[in-house]
Order: structure tokens, then sequence, then C-alpha cells
């Protein structure tokens, strides 16, 4: 089959092959509605620049990349850099060119991920921070090109999930507040569609069923991975809920949001409430006497990543999951139920 060229996408939309260049260059000067028109031909066709013609001798270099949609003006806790991190120190090591992708709703419906590695070169991805309504989620899956994602389960060729055991980290997480008497635990949990937030509330629960512990649906509030509204979701929550004196947060910039909330409210950590996270960010240590938590390491699952991601290009064949240990760090923030 022929392939389609800048001439074939300019012809189909009516415009100059000047006009294409600079639309699919994000030129300031070519209107939204042409971009858009241009866009869902080059869609429709298939097209991709031929960046492989660029490269000196006609061979395109290993590129591996990091996509994520958690890129913000704060990051709190650090995974993303860490991620970065692990995945740079990793494609240096494999002689790979690394770059970092960002990405959102708006750019997946507007490009699809297939279009997205062909145009940037990609060999490989690496993918953190997805929702399983995104759009390139389930085109991730279905695609042929090799990905390891970050916390969430995956199918197919190709395809590996690079994670803790989220839910086994959870549940020795809930279990040790158990231990410390405490049996009235609620949950702040991150987004009703993230992956992650979904095992480590099974985690949770099972350690109260282990424990003989009725559960309580109403202790369980959704915040977003945001420290503001688990802040506000908290307060609601303690109100309501006077007898809970543990939480369980799903990660440890939420865990910051509860604490702030309990003080708020004039109670103290940990003798009127526990507070235990996820996630060991790098503040953890040294605010609020220390945050008690469960320990993973973005750097680690950036390098892992890194070379699941080598493996396939290889043709060797990779786990469909790819386990990371997790450690429990207890420090000031959880202490013996309240009488």
């Amino acid at each position: 089959m022929k392939k389609v060229s800048i001439k074939d996408v300019a012809k189909e939309a009516g415009v100059s092959i000047t006009t294409v260049s600079r639309a699919l260059n994000g030129y300031m000067d070519v209107s939204e509605k042409t971009r858009k028109h241009i866009l869902e031909v080059v869609e429709r066709l298939d097209y991709a620049p031929d960046l492989n013609a660029r490269s000196l001798g006609g061979k395109a270099d290993t590129t591996i990349a990091l996509l994520t949609s958690e890129l913000t003006p704060t990051n709190e806790s650090g995974f993303v850099y860490g991620l970065i991190s692990g995945l740079f120190r990793q494609c240096n090591d494999m002689g790979c060119e690394f770059v970092l992708l960002a990405t959102n709703t708006m750019k997946q419906q507007k490009l699809s991920f297939l279009q997205l590695c062909k145009r940037k070169n990609l060999s490989g991805v690496v993918v953190t921070g997805l929702k399983v309504d995104d759009p390139y989620y389930h085109e991730i899956l279905d695609s042929d090109i090799p990905c390891a994602i970050i916390d969430m389960p995956v199918r197919g060729r190709k395809k590996c999930e690079i994670a803790v055991d989220n839910v086994a980290a959870s549940k020795e997480a809930a279990a040790y507040l158990i231990g410390l008497g405490h049996r009235n635990i609620g949950m702040i949990n991150g987004g009703k569609t993230a992956d992650v937030s979904g095992q480590r509330y099974s985690g949770y629960v099972s350690a109260l069923v282990e424990a003989g512990i009725p559960l309580q649906l109403d202790y369980m509030k959704y915040c977003d991975f945001l420290e503001d509204t688990a802040c506000e979701k908290t307060e609601e929550l303690l109100t309501k809920y006077p007898e809970i004196t543990a939480l369980f947060c799903a990660s440890d910039v939420m865990a910051i949001g509860a604490i702030r909330a309990v003080e708020q409210m004039g109670m103290r950590v940990p003798e009127d409430i526990s507070v235990m996270g996820f996630d060991d960010i790098p503040i953890a240590p040294y605010v609020y006497k220390g945050i008690s938590t469960v320990r993973q390491s973005p750097l680690l699952m950036g390098i892992e990543g890194g070379k699941a991601i080598w493996k396939m290009l290889s043709g060797e064949e990779v786990d469909s999951r790819v386990i990371l240990p997790h450690e429990m760090v207890i420090r000031g923030t959880t202490g013996k139920a309240r009488a």
C-alpha cells in the first residue's frame, strides 16, 4: 500500500503543503478551525511524518517515552519526578533516547495513541496517570507498541504492568491500624476511575473482613489524590462519624490533608486520630512527627519500566505484571486507639 505523504494530506484537506506543515508543528498563524480540519484528515489517512528519513544513515534510534497525565504546576508527591529519573537512568544505560510527553483527555481525543507514537518515532512507552475511561487506555491495550503501564492492569502482546502489590500493601497498612486497637477505621481514597484506588480499597476491606470488623461503606471518601479535597472530606467524615479513630489514606499527599483537618477540628494526631499514608513521599519523614506510610519507589518503577520495554523490543518474554517490593514505615502519625 502506498505510503501517505504530506502532499496527499494537503490535497485532501484543500490547503497548501506549507499550511499542513505549520498546523502539525503548532504554529499559531493557523486558525483553530483549519488545524482541526487538517488533524481530522491526518487521522483519516493515517499520515505520520517520516522521522526515520531525517536521521543520519536513515536508521532511527531506539526512543522510549514516559507518557504522563500527571504533570502539574506543583508535584508534592515527587512521583513523576521519580519515574523520570529512573527511566532516564535506564535509557542511558541501554543507549536509548528518552523523551517526556504530557497528555490529557483533550489531547487524546485529537490525536490517537498510535499516531502519537508514529509522529514522535517512539519505540516503546512507559505510561503513568491514565484512568480507565481515558481514550488512550484502550488504544494502548489494542496497539502493538511495547508499553509498560504504571499501576494499571494490562493485557495483550508487548504489554506489562509495573506496580507494587497494592492490595497486599494496603491490607498490611489497615491490619497495622487494627493491631493498634482501632476498629472504626475510615479511608481517604483516590479517584473513582483510578484502578489503583480500587486495589487499595480492596486491601483495606480485606483487612477489616479478616479481623471480623463490619465494613462501613460510608467510612470511605474519594478525594482524587488532592490535599485540599482530602482536608475537606476528612472534616466531613469525622464530623458525621465521630467514632472513627484512624484513617488509612491512599496517598501521603491526602494524608497531609487529612492531618490538617484533624488539627483544624481541635484534635491531635495520633492521640485522637491515627493517620496512615501511602507512597513515602520525600517530605513524609519531616512533617507531622513523620507520616506512617507504605513505601514504594517510583525511581525503581521507572528503571523496571525501561527494562521491560527493552526486553520487549529484543523479542524477550515479559511477565504481564512486574511486582516491585513495598515496605511499611512506621513514624509518628499512628498510635494506639483512644479509649
